[in-house]
């Protein structure tokens, strides 16, 4: 079986919308196993010219036939974490709303591939109730355009990089081709991602009221589960672009994220660093529940681990550099509990994910590099100063009378 080309193909779709900047997708791509094709030498040389120019680094194009060896993975025992993920409590989905949702869904896909993405998501609301929670609620709550509008960019091939298609014009896409419900399942993982930044950050107030009134900036606010998470700020602390500073040989994932000459972003602390935390722990989880039907790397394990270790380098900086701001992060029980759950429920995918290579590959640096004693003893430091570990085993919701700087909705209500 040849290893799934979704990823280079993927990485280049036009990710026109407006409620992320980010071409997730191109964080599915393995870090370290090789992309082997069959095809002629023009096309393994066009294929390896744009995999030099969005830097994937040398790939042997030879035409070797290679796969993932099933073994590796069918043996990691998921079941404790998978009924977990299961758990339907409080993600409600009525009738009504699942009318709408297929209705909309049934304009964008085939009527043949329709009948294939229903019969999914039937398994995906048992395997995943929060992400199917998230694709219909956040789809609903949002305008058209930025909701469902991630299926159709997934889905549809005009929106795909019209150079990476001029090149792949004589290649034999189908020898490429993963199963639907394999294929199916990376799509989700990259919906759900971006929907959770969707029903987040300054889109609240499309799923809260009270929050309309509120100017992007001055507030915390992630979707976390069913609930929108909301803490107003003291300050704007100093800029995550100056963590470019502090990383000697930046990958294309600390540049994308870090560098303000390739985000094009406005100058903002460390805001959006725990929005992608959030977000790429919800992959991990997508991933994870879907893991039966995942034949390939998808490598979400890497998106994961960069998050936890630009939020480490964030909160290093500001210890060595900015006291004031690392006594104000500290000081704010709120924050720090935010904090805390974001990076203890990413610690804990993580790890779930850590020995299987479709989710892993070539991820050991970034995970030495997390559990250097010097990089995670800020994050230990942190929790400690800010004496936020009693609070540990709380949820959002019980904390949320006891720290008067958070504040929970449920959206599910």
């Amino acid at each position: 079986m040849l290893i799934l080309l979704l990823t280079i193909v993927a990485t280049l779709i036009i990710l026109s919308l407006s409620s992320c900047c980010i071409d997730y997708s191109k964080f599915l791509e393995p870090k370290s196993e090789e992309i082997t094709i069959s095809g002629s030498e023009e096309d393994s040389a066009k294929i390896g010219e744009l995999l030099e120019e969005y830097n994937f680094g040398d790939k042997d194009f030879s035409g070797s036939d290679d796969s993932l060896d099933e073994e590796n993975f069918q043996d990691i025992d998921y079941a404790e974490i998978k009924e977990e993920l299961a758990d339907t409590t409080g993600y409600g989905v009525s009738p009504e709303e699942e009318v709408e949702f297929f209705a909309n869904l049934e304009g964008i896909y085939p009527e043949e591939k329709f009948i294939q993405v229903k019969e999914y998501l039937k398994d995906f609301k048992i395997l995943y109730p929060a992400g199917y929670f998230t694709l219909i609620n956040i789809t609903q709550g949002q305008d058209y355009h930025t909701g469902y509008g991630w299926f159709e960019v997934v889905n549809d091939n005009n929106l795909y990089n019209q150079e990476v298609m001029e090149a792949l014009k004589d290649f034999d896409i189908s020898l490429l081709a993963d199963d639907f419900y394999g294929q199916y399942s990376v799509d989700l993982i990259t919906i759900t991602h971006e929907l959770t930044h969707c029903g987040s950050g300054s889109f609240i107030y499309l799923f809260v009221k009270d929050l309309e009134n509120y100017q992007w900036g001055t507030y915390y606010s992630y979707l976390i589960g069913s609930q929108i998470v909301f803490i107003e700020k003291d300050k704007m602390f100093f800029s995550k672009y100056e963590l470019m500073e502090d990383i000697e040989a930046p990958d294309y994932f600390d540049k994308t994220y870090l560098d303000a000459g390739e985000t094009g972003a406005s100058d903002i602390d460390f805001t959006m660093i725990l929005d992608e935390l959030n977000a790429y722990t919800v992959s991990a989880k997508c991933a994870v529940a879907c893991e039966e039907y995942i034949k390939h790397s998808i490598n979400v394990g890497f998106g994961l681990l960069k998050q936890m270790s630009h939020l480490e380098l964030y909160l290093n900086r500001c210890y060595e550099k900015y006291p004031e701001d690392w006594v104000s992060i500290s000081g704010n029980k709120g924050v720090a509990f935010l904090i805390m759950k974001l990076w203890l429920e990413a610690e804990k995918y993580a790890d779930a994910v850590k020995d299987d290579e479709r989710f892993n590959e070539g991820n050991q640096h970034v995970a030495e590099f997390i559990y250097h004693p010097d990089n995670y003893g800020t994050i230990e430091k942190y929790f400690s100063d800010s004496g936020i570990l009693p609070y540990k085993d709380k949820t959002f919701q019980e904390v949320s009378g006891e720290l008067d700087t958070i504040k929970i909705y449920d959206i599910n209500q």
